[in-house]
């Protein structure tokens, strides 16, 4: 065979491959539909380089977050009551993980009867990438402040550009302090990646909400703009802005009928979600009826970001055969506002509430039913912007440095990224 040949034969059966891989690789979804219980994988031998794996399935199938377990606890100490939660996600991706002792653990995953004088546990906190697999562990407070009336963490990021990786995130709770005299007084407790260290911020404001009344935070914290929202959801939403230096509390109160009296119950949030979609804040309940009823309604509002008023987008009703009781929410659709994401039994249904119409049924694994049985387990939706892969979790020091990476895109970092998809 001619050299020239020879050298086009290989050229080709070099490319081949190529073609294939480029061609059979799958399409990473837009978003995400995580488990709050977050896994720990004893496998393996303690390392700083490791990463959490995360098992990525197309929205309405349940995605799966595991970390190594040596990473949370090196040791191994107490290792077998280790409970991991998913407190929330950013709007850009991140998620927060809090791994805390299930000895002293809530009975679910996101109660806080804070009505009662409940106590949220000291945990392991991680800020992850679920794409990379990147986890980042926060030093542990370290403050002395009253553990009675405080919150779960939430997570919020902020960009310099309208569209990129985040420069810096902050992890926050409400909290009480007695530091300084004068009684105690209310304040957030938080982490900012810029200084890598924790700080209290006194609240600033007053709520127009019942003084008689506290909030029982049942629900993930959210993300939306620049305030993380911790939700009742018998009562409303309280929203803080943790970067600032003086935050100022406000309060959504739910819209009017569907506002309840006192409720620790831990399955309200299986029929009443908050979720971000549209850049907005949206509140999705379903209504049932009388028990030998073969139908529910749905009812979806969106909050004004300006008044902190509900206004009802969709109300829609579905009818069943066997017991639509059992319907519940499962998600919000972040990207279109008219799609919410409901579970009944075993099967996730897709539903338009602008048409009042089913658009797609698929099926929960049986492990995921139970657990949801046993532990209130929620779905806690996760954007995957395009560069979330390739980015890091920003920290002190490293301000702009996701910017510069974005920049250095080589055809090699395409096809890795590809692979991993």
């Amino acid at each position: 065979m001619p050299l020239l040949l020879q050298r086009l034969v290989a050229a080709v059966a070099a490319a081949a491959p190529l073609r294939r891989y480029l061609c059979t690789a799958v399409p990473r979804p837009p978003w995400a539909m995580v488990n709050s219980q977050a896994a720990l994988d004893a496998s393996g031998a303690p390392s700083q380089s490791a990463r959490a794996l995360v098992d990525l399935n197309t929205t309405p199938c349940v995605s799966h977050l595991s970390v190594p377990a040596r990473l949370v606890a090196p040791h191994g100490d107490d290792m077998g009551s280790l409970v991991g939660i998913v407190r929330g996600a950013s709007c850009d991706g991140l998620l927060l993980l809090d791994f805390i002792d299930a000895r002293h653990r809530p009975l679910w995953p996101h109660e806080f009867a804070a009505a009662r004088g409940g106590v949220e546990p000291e945990g392991e906190l991680f800020v992850c990438n679920p794409l990379s697999g990147q986890l980042v562990r926060l030093p542990a407070p370290g403050m002395d402040v009253p553990k009675m009336g405080s919150t779960s963490f939430g997570l919020l990021t902020q960009s310099q550009g309208s569209h990129g990786p985040p420069d810096r995130y902050a992890v926050a709770q409400l909290s009480k302090s007695s530091r300084g005299g004068g009684g105690c007084r209310r304040v957030v407790r938080r982490f900012l990646s810029e200084t890598g260290e924790w700080d209290e911020r006194p609240l600033v404001g007053e709520l127009e909400m019942d003084p008689g009344r506290s909030m029982m935070i049942n629900h993930e914290v959210l993300a939306l703009g620049d305030r993380l929202w911790w939700l009742d959801v018998a009562w409303g939403a309280c929203s803080v802005d943790p970067f600032s230096d003086r935050p100022e509390r406000r309060f959504a109160e739910l819209p009017r009928s569907s506002v309840l009296p006192v409720s620790d119950s831990p399955t309200l949030s299986r029929y009443r979600r908050m979720g971000v979609s549209g850049g907005k804040l949206r509140y999705v309940q379903v209504s049932h009826g009388h028990k030998h009823d073969k139908w529910c309604v749905i009812l979806s509002f969106s909050l004004d970001d300006e008044t902190y008023s509900w206004a009802l987008d969709h109300s829609a009703q579905i009818t069943d055969r066997h017991d639509p009781c059992y319907v519940q929410i499962a998600a919000i659709d972040p990207f279109n506002a008219n799609l919410v994401y409901l579970q009944h039994g075993s099967a996730v249904i897709a539903m338009d509430l602008a048409k009042g119409e089913e658009i797609w049924r698929g099926y929960l694994a049986k492990e995921f039913v139970f657990q949801k049985l046993l532990h209130c387990s929620l779905l806690v939706p996760c954007v995957l912007p395009t560069w979330l892969a390739t980015s890091h979790i920003p920290s002190a020091g490293t301000l702009s440095s996701n910017k510069a990476d974005c920049k250095r895109k080589t055809l090699a970092d395409m096809l890795v990224r590809i692979d991993k998809c």
